[in-house]
Parts: structure tokens; sequence; C-alpha cells
């Protein structure tokens, strides 16, 4: 009985332990910022960029090989007016 109840009181101070440095990371990162944000957010706007650069070159690909109007539509004809 004694072992069950010291085991159960280590976990909930080994639980305690790990939302205290939770708690103060977050209060850290609210004061001081995240060393790492700035490297992050340069990753995902240097990602975006590479995104928009290959969906441009994807569209102007697309759009010089898609044919739009088939062989038969669209022959210019003499216009002759009827009275």
């Amino acid at each position: 009985m004694f072992r069950f109840i010291f085991v159960l009181v280590f976990m909930f101070v080994i639980l305690m332990m790990l939302m205290g440095f939770s708690v103060f990371r977050t209060f850290k990162n609210i004061l001081f910022g995240s060393g790492d944000n700035k490297k992050t957010q340069q990753r995902k706007q240097s990602t975006r960029k590479n995104k928009n650069q290959q969906s441009r070159q994807q569209q102007a690909s697309s759009n010089s090989k898609k044919k739009i109007f088939a062989k038969d539509e669209g022959e210019y004809v003499d216009y002759e007016e009827i009275k």
C-alpha cells in the first residue's frame, strides 16, 4: 500500500514539474519572444515564395500548351447583308 501511494505522489510531482516548465516557457516566450520565431517565419515565407513560383511556372506552361478553340470554330467569313 505504501509503495502504491509513493508511486502516485511521485507521478503527481513529475506532472507538476512538467506543467511548471510549460508555464515558464510560455511566459518567457510572451515576455522575451522566441528565438526560433524569426527563423520559422523566414522558412515559411521562402516556402510560400517557392510554391508561388512553381504554380506560376505551371500555369504559364499549361496556358501555352492549352488549345482554347477547336480548328473548325471561330473561322472568319465574309459578311453579306441580305435584303
